[in-house]
Order: structure tokens, then C-alpha cells, then sequence
């Protein structure tokens, strides 16, 4: 049966097509809500399963063998891509040290860097084969089912490059606003889908959508929309240079990587 090109957030119907993608895919664009998505759409359980076995983003995504885990604690995870110094600052320079969770972990090298950086870091990552490694080989606290972690039980959540692969972002929201200190931040980082590389090269800017991105996001889709879970929210944009500022038509926010920072109100 033909699956449905209603917008994967909202419902609406109100959806049109962008451009095309090696011809069997489409970004497509709700008018709704502003979220634009890959068509064909995953469906949760096709993309909790894919998750559980097949996905593989290289390094990012391998478990190290025990022998090589002091090396890339020693280089703070730059091998897999994830070191953290550009990150932090951001962090450390508006929420203080406290209560953390990594939505969307992986095997915990951003958990581990938090804890050395004096935060109370626990994460959450989908694939239980990931959290199994990080409990068994650093000693984190980490779960596979978000239904374990209390409510409001966190001061910061911080969710690096996750939100691009999760087929509802509803999902998640619902999520922040249950997990969430009244006050609490929301660090959201996502590749750029509005920004001067997605604006020259469409699709063809790696990120945009692909095989595992089946989302691609804006400024404009969290500000219009994560206002409805309890957050105001201010952006930025790599390199951090500027401060991070309310959503406005005339705000450029021109980097590969976007910054969202929700205050739980």
C-alpha cells in the first residue's frame, strides 16, 4: 500500500515536495508546522529496530575494543568524532554544572566527558547493545528505555546530532517536557537545514536527508513548535561566535551545525 505523504509531526496533509533525492527520495515540506522530511517516511518500530541492529555511522556508531579505550579517552573521543570542547563551552557559559542527560548517547563517550567536566551525567540511548557496552566497559549510567528515568529528574538535557533520526520529533518534545526541572535547559545540536550549506546545495549537502536522517531541521520548525511543550527558546549557530538569540526572520544563522537552547518555563 502506498504510504501517506502527510507531515510525521503534526498530521496535517498540507505537505509539499522540495527537491528530489537519488529519484526514490523527497524532502517535502508541511506547511503546518514548517517540518520538513524525508519521503518515504520511517515508521517507529522500523526505526527502533534499525537501531537495535543494522546502524552503523563508522566510528560514531563502533565499540572499541577494551585495549584502545585509554587512547581515545586520552584525546577526548576525537577519533569518533566526538570531543566535546566547543560543545561545553556553550553549555558551561549558560546552565551550571548539575543533573545531565545525553539523549541519544551511544555508547557514552559524551557522558564520560561530561562526568570528568564535574556534571552528574547520565544518558540515554535506544540501541541496548550500545548501553551495554558503555555501563560494562566505563562505568556509566546509562538506559535503553526512557521509561526508566524519573520525571523532571534532570537540570540539563543535552542531545547531539539525535533529532535528525527520530521519524516524530513529538516523540522526543514530550519527552524533554517529562524529564525537565521547571527551569531547566535544553541543548539541542542538529545539522543546519536552513543554514548557507543547505541553502547552496539542497540535497545534495550530505546532511540534509539521506538513509539515516529523516529529518531536516530549522530554527523555525523548534521555534514554532516547542513552545506547545513548555520551552522558550534562543539559537545559534558554528561556530558559537555570537551569543544565541530569539528566533526573528532577519537572524542569520548561517553554520552547518544549529544550536537550540530551551528554557523549560
Amino acid at each position: 500500500m502506498r504510504q501517506g505523504s502527510q507531515c510525521p509531526y503534526c498530521g496535517s496533509e498540507a505537505t509539499s515536495r522540495l527537491q528530489r533525492k537519488k529519484l526514490v527520495m523527497q524532502l517535502r515540506c508541511c506547511q503546518a508546522c514548517s517540518l520538513m522530511f524525508r519521503y518515504p517516511k520511517d515508521d517507529d518500530a522500523e526505526n527502533k529496530g534499525f537501531y537495535q541492529k543494522s546502524y552503523n555511522q563508522q566510528t560514531v556508531t563502533e565499540l572499541p575494543k577494551k585495549e584502545e579505550l585509554p587512547g581515545h579517552i586520552a584525546t577526548k573521543f576525537v577519533n569518533v568524532g566526538r570531543d566535546l570542547t566547543d560543545h561545553l563551552k556553550v553549555i558551561e557559559a549558560i546552565a551550571p554544572k548539575s543533573r545531565l542527560l545525553d539523549y541519544g548517547c551511544s555508547w557514552g563517550y559524551c557522558v564520560h566527558q561530561f562526568r570528568e567536566n564535574g556534571y552528574d551525567a547520565a544518558g540515554f540511548e535506544i540501541s541496548k547493545m550500545r548501553v551495554d557496552y558503555g555501563r560494562e566497559m566505563l562505568g556509566l549510567d546509562l538506559v535503553s528505555d526512557v521509561k526508566q528515568l524519573h520525571d523532571a529528574s534532570f537540570d540539563i538535557i543535552y542531545s547531539a546530532h539525535a533529532l535528525e533520526h527520530i521519524p516524530d520529533p513529538a516523540v522526543s518534545f514530550r519527552q524533554f517536557q517529562r524529564l525537565l526541572k521547571p527551569g531547566g535547559s535544553l541543548f539541542v545540536f542538529v545539522p543546519n537545514c536552513a543554514g548557507e550549506p543547505a541553502r547552496r546545495l539542497g540535497v545534495n549537502w550530505g546532511p540534509m536527508i539521506n538513509e539515516k536522517h529523516v529529518l531536516a531541521l530549522t530554527a523555525e520548525f523548534f521555534h514554532r513548535n516547542l513552545s506547545t511543550y513548555g520551552f522558550s527558546t534562543e539559537f545559534s549557530s558554528s561556530p558559537y561566535l555570537q551569543s544565541p538569540q530569539p528566533f526573528r526572520d532577519e537572524l542569520v544563522l548561517d553554520g552547518e551545525e544549529l544550536l537550540v537552547i530551551g528554557k523549560r518555563v
